[in-house]
């Protein structure tokens, strides 16, 4: 999700291969850095020093170790952002617990989630570009499941704008867990997931492959 207010100009942009591996090792060595140290403890020439580079190339590429963070975040953002969700077809348990699984894999070789903390509590404009994209996702769920109930595939009672609500809330609380390290039975926690959402016999149906959305009573 690119956001040049939040990453801003950069000092040069390196074009020849050797000068593009010197940044990317400033960057995999500030990763490193503010992983084991935190972000507020880590200094450039620290992170110049485990890239194996002089403090002056760092700022040759980065203006200061913010810019190089936010580069860092803009890049990896939706991989922060709570799961996109969308059931097509299939076991919709089954299929929820293997994108969880996926994408809580991909957060945890990132470490983002370890450092987002930190760094929403100390940075105002990176709180708020994190807050447009949690908006710009709940949008899409809200959208998602509003088809999904026109359907009748959902449960008729439930208002879509509170279930939305209620359902990326679970998802950031299994977000903060997974991030602390603590086990996640992603099986049994799209079960749940799954059953707020939909009927008893629409899952059986999904699950069997005989869910036919024509005859399903809206």
């Amino acid at each position: 999700m690119p956001n040049e207010n939040l990453v801003g100009d950069f000092p040069t942009f390196p074009k020849q291969q050797r000068s593009k591996l010197k940044r990317e090792a400033l960057i995999e060595s500030a990763k490193s850095l503010f992983i084991e140290k935190g972000y507020e403890h880590t200094t450039a020439k620290e992170i110049a020093a485990r890239a194996h580079v002089a403090t002056g190339t760092f700022y040759r590429y980065f203006s200061d170790k913010r810019q190089l963070l936010m580069s860092l975040i803009e890049n990896q953002l939706e991989d922060i952002m709570p799961l996109d969700l969308e059931w097509k077809s299939g076991d919709p348990e089954k299929l929820l617990a293997g994108r969880l699984e996926m994408h809580y894999h991909k957060m945890n070789e990132s470490n983002l989630g370890k450092l987002m903390p930190e760094l929403l509590i100390r940075d105002a404009e990176l709180a708020a570009v994190v807050k447009d994209a949690k908006v710009h996702m709940q949008k899409k769920v809200l959208q998602h499941l509003e088809k999904l109930q026109r359907k009748g595939l959902m449960w008729p009672d439930i208002d879509i704008g509170t279930l939305t609500w209620c359902l990326q809330s679970l998802l950031e609380k299994l977000q903060v867990r997974n991030s602390e390290g603590l086990d996640v039975d992603y099986q049994q926690f799209a079960k749940v997931f799954c059953r707020t959402l939909f009927p008893p016999e629409i899952i059986k149906q999904m699950k069997e492959g005989t869910l036919n959305e024509r005859n399903v009573t809206r």
